[in-house]
C-alpha cells in the first residue's frame, strides 16, 4: 500500500500539514500581537497631547492602529480556527485507537 490509499498514512498527512499551517498562522498573528505595542508607543510618542492619558487614548483613536487591531484580531481568529480543526482531527484520531482498541479486546474475550 502506498500512502494515498493508506487511511492511517493519509490521515498523519493531513494532521501534519494542518499542524503547520495552525504554527504559520499562530506566528503571524504572534508577530502582529507584538507590534501592537509598537504601534501604540510610536503613535503615544508622536503625540501633541498635554497629558498622557491624552496621548493613550488618541494612539487608541488613531486610525493606523485601529486597522492594525483588526488585522491582528482577523489573523488570531484564523488561527484559532485552525487549532479547532487540529484538535477535532486528533479527538477523532483518538477515537479511531479507542475503538480500534475495543475491538482487540473484545476479540480476546471470546
Amino acid at each position: 500500500m502506498d500512502a494515498q490509499t493508506n487511511p492511517i498514512d493519509v490521515a498523519v498527512h493531513d494532521f501534519e500539514k494542518l499542524a503547520v499551517e495552525h504554527a504559520e498562522q499562530d506566528g503571524e498573528a504572534r508577530a502582529l500581537e507584538k507590534m501592537e505595542k509598537i504601534i501604540f508607543s510610536e503613535l503615544v510618542n508622536q503625540s501633541n497631547a498635554t497629558s498622557v492619558a491624552k496621548a493613550e487614548h488618541g494612539a487608541r483613536d488613531h486610525r493606523r492602529y485601529r486597522e492594525h487591531v483588526e488585522q491582528m484580531i482577523g489573523a488570531r481568529t484564523v488561527a484559532n480556527i485552525t487549532k479547532a480543526k487540529l484538535d477535532a482531527k486528533s479527538m477523532r484520531f483518538e477515537a479511531w485507537r479507542t475503538e480500534q482498541a475495543t475491538r482487540r479486546a473484545e476479540m480476546n474475550l471470546r
